[in-house]
């Protein structure tokens, strides 16, 4: 059993507890594990949750350790009496995960591709002849069970995923007897040997055939239909004519070069077929097609659709929006000069053309009579908005009432926008969006949210709970980028009790990353319970594809990925309100996500995020293109006017741009907000000299970086890996003691301080081997089983919800860029962070999981910091001069428009070790 889990021995002086019993079994999914107590009626069921005492006397705790994180992972499928590994995952773990799953390395057995009978004949079959060592032909003698073979002598031997994918197809073999099938088959077995290199037996050997096992789609378009073209693939050296010849008539069998026999995949035939027989793509259809290929397109498994994509783009079919907009142009103090019309939007924000009302009008017309959304123009396609008729006669209705000169003052500015109330994805400007006098008057001001609401707001929230419903009145959307903890989801939450109050909550729409889902439902119970019954989780297989149900429901939640999969569903709904939590993920306007919520139909709009800036000002624009299409111009405008300009001299863009959007965005950070009712937030540096075998290994690096042999980059990664464990390094240090590891030792002194208080401690580093190397001497010293939460911990809040239900002392293990978002552990009020993040950003928001609303406990944050006490290194250690300049980048970490790129960090971590 590997070190890395011999951390208990059993004390035989303490009292004896029930064991936990774990029957495996070798089944054809993988391998299934049954839990239980005493007898087999007694099951155990996942997560078990023992308390330490207990657990450490378990004799085989290191399987139930690794069972509990695989369902946490969500790795398991639950089974009436337990739970299966499924095959497919075995190649994903560790070889010292799989030997405490007792799953052995896969063997690769020498295979000979033979047969029985004639082909043709009733008696034909494949027979795969195996050979391993000593063994030769067991598969007459062995017995199998899906991959697992059992030799005569017992022995258990696990088939690489290759070969068994082989034994799988021969596994499917038609009835010999079949004409129409046996003969494709034989070609796609032997097409299969051939790529894997297995031999075949004389008879087979001489079997002229060849097979095609794919497709790809092309696509054409002359200027007046699309035509989808599949043509057939394969390996075997098969001339392109003949391939497309046999794809244009969807052959299955062919006569090809030399009198080779061509044989076709069936299910490759068929849906060749399919798509052939689709009809060509012609008027209104065209850009519906270029907008969503993929809905023109039969299920067909394997299909690379991101290529086809690709190719769809390069016919140059240009969709563009009609965007209705009403702006406000000053011409004397106080008046305005009232304009209205459409642009023609591309994906970017780019004006390609305007109509005024009446032009719109005639085009409107036009679609009408043709029954349709889209009118060719210029050449390319125009999408109608839904509401343009409405909004058409608003323009109207507007113009009749204020005179022929379109000009009011600027109390009547709340009049344009009621004129225009049900009218959808409105762009207004400036002056329009600083009316406010009428909301006053009709109480969307009013701070208190309705008594359906349970919780109180500090009054920053309440703050944001008018900014919400006045923008909501308005017609018009907002960006929310409070700082990480000011309670972004509490707000919403009470915006969404108002909605109900009024009775305008129904169907509103909140789109979440997965890992948030469990969260939204959680809080909106705690705190609005009147909504429990409102809510719609969607997702899963059973999901609801009737927009029927969807208006009816109050609140639905979804994941990106659901909303980009069901988006003919969900675009046909008239939202009350599209919540997109996490808007980070619609920063690329480019990709499906981004255009199909942009494409929602929405009264109000609303983006969540801390970060709305990570990379670059551009993601900027494409939340705000959700948010209020046009407030920032065209993505090229936007360049031009900000990108340019802030990676120039320019030192105000900053301040510019946040006016320029000020009406709509709104963010607060924990120091100016909470000031004093936060408690004390203390910074503590420990500065530790490196152990003797950090130093050689340390000096090893430096060396080989003076000899070229390794780069200054390469060289900085492994040198940080080497401040946090030589293991990280060279597994032989596995088992080093925390006295060979001053950085450890000092790290589980810490821990012990916060145990003596009772109290809890978060731990944050990047190293997966690194949280498993902590867990293992926190558990040895301080009889606790500490949780992690990183990237493949599917179950985070429930992981959390456990931390912050124990109570007194406890430790919990942390990726910072795994934990950055969506969780609340107030339970805890200490921070280690073990290994330094490079971005101050991310590492603030990993602290912001402790240090937020609900903490009422003195935080401290610990940076143990490895340095070189013998004054051997020049420059100091790697970790003393990231947290030099990670302190130095602190205030432009806490700007929300600064790209995290334009910090720079690893450019002056080489420079400051002199190794670029």
């Amino acid at each position: 059993m590997p070190s890395l889990f011999k951390f208990f021995r059993k004390d035989n002086n303490k009292t004896s507890v029930s064991q936990i019993h774990i029957d495996i079994e070798k089944v054809t999914e993988g391998i299934k594990y049954s839990l239980y107590r005493e007898n087999k009626e007694n099951i155990i069921h996942l997560p078990i949750k023992l308390p330490i005492s207990e657990l450490k006397q378990q004799e085989n705790i290191d399987l139930l350790e690794i069972l509990e994180e695989l369902w946490f992972d969500e790795a398991l499928e639950k089974q009436e009496e337990g739970y299966v590994l499924p095959y497919i995952l075995f190649s994903k773990m560790s070889i010292e995960v799989k030997e405490v799953l007792n799953i052995p390395e896969p063997t690769e057995f020498q295979l000979k591709l033979s047969h029985e009978g004639a082909i043709g004949l009733p008696n034909f079959k494949f027979v795969l002849e195996k050979n391993y060592e000593k063994w030769r032909n067991f598969e007459r003698t062995s017995r199998q069970i899906g991959p697992w073979v059992t030799l005569p002598d017992g022995t258990e031997l696990l088939m690489d995923e290759k070969r068994y994918e082989l034994q799988q197809l021969l596994e499917k073999a038609p009835d010999p007897r079949d004409k129409d099938q046996i003969f494709s088959f034989v070609a796609q077995v032997r097409n299969k040997a051939k790529q894997m290199s297995i031999p075949m037996n004389e008879y087979l050997e001489k079997q002229e055939y060849l097979f095609v096992d794919e497709f790809e789609m092309d696509v054409t378009y002359d200027q007046k239909e699309i035509r989808l073209q599949p043509a057939y693939q394969s390996t075997d050296p098969i001339p392109v004519n003949m391939l497309d010849e046999m794809s244009r008539t969807s052959s299955i069998y062919a006569s090809g070069p030399d009198n080779k026999k061509i044989f076709v995949n069936p299910n490759v035939q068929k849906q060749v077929k399919q798509i052939r027989e689709l009809p060509p793509i012609q008027g209104g259809d065209i850009p519906r097609f270029v907008e969503n290929p993929e809905s023109f397109l039969p299920e067909i498994e394997g299909l690379d659709l991101s290529v086809f994509s690709e190719r769809v783009k390069s016919l140059g079919i240009q969709v563009y929006r009609a965007q209705p907009y009403v702006h406000a142009n000053e011409k004397e103090r106080g008046w305005f000069d009232i304009d209205m019309g459409f642009t023609a939007l591309d994906d970017e924000g780019e004006t390609h053309g305007t109509f005024e009302s009446n032009e719109m009008l005639e085009l409107v017309q036009k679609a009408k009579e043709q029954g349709d959304e889209y009118i060719e123009w210029n050449g390319q396609w125009l999408k109608i908005p839904q509401d343009a008729d409405e909004f058409i006669n608003s323009a109207n209705q507007l113009h009749n009432e204020i005179s022929d000169l379109n000009r009011v003052d600027v109390t009547k500015l709340p009049y344009v926008l009621e004129i225009f109330e049900n009218i959808s994805q409105l762009e207004f400007n400036q002056p329009i969006l600083e009316a406010q006098q009428q909301m006053k008057d009709l109480g969307v001001l009013e701070r208190n949210p309705p008594q359906s609401f349970t919780a109180v707001l500090k009054p920053f929230q309440e703050d944001g709970y008018v900014w919400m419903k006045s923008l909501h009145y308005r017609r018009i959307g907002g960006l929310l980028a409070d700082d990480m903890g000011l309670g972004k989801t509490i707000q919403v939450i009470s915006f969404l009790a108002y909605l109900q109050h009024i009775g305008q909550l129904t169907p509103t729409l909140i789109v979440v990353p997965k890992t948030l889902m469990e969260n939204w439902e959680k809080e909106m119970k705690k705190f609005a319970p009147v909504l429990i019954n409102s809510i719609r989780i969607h997702s899963g297989v059973y999901r609801t594809k009737h927009p029927e149900e969807l208006k009816r429901t109050g609140i639905t939640i979804t994941t990106y990925q659901t909303l980009v999969k069901d988006q003919l569903v969900f675009g046909q709904l008239d939202w009350q309100a599209v919540i997109c939590d996490e808007a980070q993920a619609i920063k690329n306007p480019t990709t499906a996500a981004s255009k199909v919520i942009k494409a929602m139909k929405a009264r109000f709009r609303l983006a969540l995020t801390g970060t709305p800036v990570e990379n670059s000002l551009n993601e900027l624009w494409s939340i705000m293109d959700f948010v209020q299409p046009g407030l920032l111009g065209s993505l090229s405008q936007f360049k031009q006017e900000f990108v340019n300009k802030f990676e120039g001299t320019e030192t105000d863009i900053e301040e510019k741009l946040t006016a320029r959007i000020s009406k709509v965005y709104k963010r607060r950070t924990k120091t100016g907000e909470l000031g004093d009712q936060l408690p004390s937030k203390t910074i503590a540096v420990r500065e530790i000299p490196m152990g003797q075998i950090q130093l050689e290994l340390y000096k090893e690096v430096i060396t080989l970086v003076k000899q070229k042999m390794l780069s200054g980059l390469e060289a900085i990664q492994k040198l940080k890996s080497l401040s946090s464990h030589p293991a990280l390094l060279n597994e032989k240090y596995m088992n080093l003691t925390p006295q060979d590891v001053p950085k450890l030792k000092e790290t589980l002194q810490m821990i012990e301080e916060v145990r003596q208080k009772g109290e809890k401690v978060l731990i944050f580093t990047e190293y997966i081997q690194m949280q498993n190397l902590l867990r293992k001497y926190i558990r040895e010293q301080f009889d606790i089983n500490p949780m992690i939460i990183n990237g493949v911990t599917n179950r985070r809040q429930q992981v959390v919800d456990m931390f912050n239900q124990n109570s007194g002392f406890d430790v919990m293990i942390l990726s910072p860029k795994a934990a950055g978002t969506g969780l609340t552990i107030t339970s805890a009020n200490h921070v280690i962070h073990y290994t330094r993040w490079w971005n101050p950003a991310v590492e603030n928001q990993a602290t912001d999981r402790v240090y937020r609303i609900g903490q009422n406990k003195p935080v401290t944050v610990y940076y143990p910091i490895v340095i070189d006490k013998q004054g051997v290194l020049k420059e100091g250690t790697v970790e003393q001069i990231v947290h030099r300049i990670l302190e130095e980048k602190q205030s432009l970490a806490s700007s929300v428009i600064v790209p995290s790129k334009n910090l720079r960090i690893e450019e002056e971590i080489l420079k400051g070790f002199a190794l670029n």
